[in-house]
């Protein structure tokens, strides 16, 4: 199995969340049979699936959340996931209420570093925080 596939569990992960949130998907992009573990059917404006990059050290995920005060962003762990929450204004003036759920399968979530930079959230994980599988 794929550290990427390990790391995100689902291709639909931003989707379940969004539906235990009541919100509902704005577009669907054509899915491929096989989609990458890094991609989402659907996507809120603006916002967008999280991009995976790996280094030699570490693995991160960065995610489009455009409008958030930077002074909102919380994150807590729950069991093997991360919860990011914050708040803030969209450019149209609509409020902006973050609440993502990252499933992070196999690795010690006490290693992560999250952000907010340049309109995104970014969480870096060290590569030795993932147990062998």
């Amino acid at each position: 199995m794929s550290l990427l596939k390990r790391l995100l569990g689902t291709t639909d992960a931003l989707d379940d969340a969004r539906a235990r949130a009541g919100d509902e998907p704005v577009a669907q992009a054509a899915e491929p049979a096989a989609q990458p573990a890094a991609t989402a059917a659907h996507t809120a404006p603006g916002f967008s699936a999280p991009e995976v990059t790996q280094t030699a050290d570490e693995v991160v995920l960065k995610m489009n959340a455009p409008g958030l005060d930077p002074e909102s962003v919380q994150t807590e762990v729950e069991g093997s996931a991360i919860v990011v929450k914050g708040r803030g204004t969209s450019d149209a003036g609509a409020a902006i209420n973050l609440n993502e759920r990252l499933n992070l399968k196999g690795a010690d979530l006490s290693q992560a570093a999250v952000t907010y930079e340049d309109g995104r959230v970014v969480v870096r994980l060290p590569k030795a925080a993932f147990k062998p599988s």
